[in-house]
């Protein structure tokens, strides 16, 4: 990673793409220190509080426009395997008018498949760095937004799966899938929510910044990260609508359940109320007659259920 022509700088790419005044450059920060916010600090004069801010992940989102750059934290849901739901990941942006500083808080796919093209196609990286950071912030963010729809993946293949199995009777095993992938939406919602305010904001922000030519690029935003949500919106419907029917079914069965328990205790009642009377009597014959009875009929009883699939 490199800085400039001459010396190496830790944890930052920064990469100069035109020899002409007018020029687009991207510095990358990952895990910034405290040697990371001086060099901010060097380079532009962001406020002192945004700076001591970036050595922590924000808790909200947030668009802040100042005189000569705008401060942008963008929250993005990344799929957990292990906690098998969705945690929230940051970017924050502070963009000049021809140097965009991005900083997060561990290896992120978008920032490194974007990367990667810029240094891999010269036609790529001429297109996205142009004379302003506008081309720039539009296509990270569009990477990212791109990212959080593959992300719902996962998502749309477990509610596709738990479909099949809804009359299969799994009701039991289905309730546990279905509760997985609610949270696991849940918490995709929450981290993905604000952005539509962020981008509204940054689509405000981001045409007084930038100038009229920026809106082309910030009204796409605005619809690609609306696609998301009727995506979200959607597969809350469907998992619902999947949770209720299981449970409709889980209740029939409880219900059948108990049908066949009352049907046993009114057959078994009468038996055990006759060995109990002889038994209280001392008659120990026909106490075990009453016994084997009882024995015999409970045990007939749910064969003949099951064979006739009453359970």
């Amino acid at each position: 990673m490199f800085l400039g022509d001459s010396y190496v700088y830790k944890e930052i790419k920064k990469l100069p793409m035109k020899t002409f005044t007018e020029k687009v450059t991207w510095v990358d920060i990952l895990s910034p220190t405290p040697l990371d916010i001086a060099f901010l600090k060097k380079e532009h004069r962001f406020h002192p509080i945004i700076l001591d801010e970036l050595l922590t992940q924000s808790a909200r989102a947030r668009v802040e426009r100042y005189d000569d750059y705008l401060y942008l934290t963008y929250h993005l849901p990344i799929y957990d395997p292990r906690l098998k739901t969705s945690r929230k990941g940051e970017i924050d942006f502070l963009i000049t008018p021809h140097t965009v500083y991005t900083i997060h808080y561990e290896a992120l796919e978008p920032l490194d498949t974007t990367m990667g093209l810029i240094e891999a196609r010269a036609e790529f990286r001429e297109r996205i760095l142009g004379y302003t950071t506008a081309e720039l912030v539009y296509h990270l963010i569009e990477s990212i937004i791109a990212f959080s729809e593959r992300q719902l993946r996962h998502i749309e293949e477990n509610i596709h799966a738990a479909s099949l199995d809804v009359f299969r009777g799994r009701e039991r095993e289905l309730l546990e899938r279905i509760s997985y992938v609610k949270r696991d939406l849940l918490d995709y919602h929450l981290i993905a929510r604000p952005q539509k305010i962020v981008l509204s904001s940054l689509n405000s922000a981001g045409i007084d910044f930038w100038g009229p030519r920026a809106k082309v690029f910030l009204d796409d935003l605005m619809g690609d990260e609306m696609k998301v949500r009727e995506h979200i919106e959607s597969y809350l419907g469907v998992i619902e609508s999947l949770d209720a029917t299981n449970a409709q079914l889980l209740n029939a069965k409880m219900n059948r359940s108990m049908q066949i328990f009352t049907i046993l205790a009114f057959f078994t009642f009468p038996l055990v109320l006759f060995t109990s009377v002889y038994s209280v009597e001392h008659r120990p014959a026909e106490f075990w007659f009453g016994f084997g009875a009882i024995a015999l009929i409970t045990a007939t009883l749910p064969l003949i259920f099951l064979r006739k699939d009453i359970f």
